[in-house]
């Protein structure tokens, strides 16, 4: 199976079950402007981004997956992806789940798995509104 996005109206995810590799140097969502779903009518002022992981043969969450998933940031007019740190430095892991409040009109939000970060497993992340 192939490392693959959903999108709709309300979300923004990506699953990664093997390693990624290509010119994105990982496998990512769909970039999210917060600001944008708001001026849509869709989003009012935050998003919530999580990490899950199931296995396709039980109704549990597992903890077999080895792979890191990297929530980034981008402001117009940067060159690059900056990795989100939160204050305390925690990296993030299976089951959490974060709000993002950030309407700032210029700030776009995407998740991933970088290339080299994944080992083995199954997990979906991505954003929510």
């Amino acid at each position: 199976m192939a490392n693959s996005r959903s999108s709709g109206v309300y979300k923004e995810y990506a699953t990664v079950n093997v390693q990624p590799s290509g010119t994105a140097l990982g496998y990512w969502t769909n970039e999210v402007c917060l600001r944008d779903k708001q001026n849509e009518g869709v989003a009012k002022g935050k998003m919530w981004f999580s990490i899950r992981e199931y296995e396709e043969d039980s109704t549990g969450a597992s903890d077999t997956s080895s792979m890191t998933v990297t929530l980034q940031f981008k402001c117009d007019g940067d060159e690059g992806w900056q990795d989100y740190t939160d204050f305390a430095g925690s990296e993030l892991a299976v089951g959490n789940r974060l709000i993002i409040e950030d309407t700032a009109a210029a700030v776009r939000w995407r998740a991933g798995v970088k290339d080299g970060d994944f080992t083995s497993g199954s997990i979906t992340f991505g954003f929510d509104w």
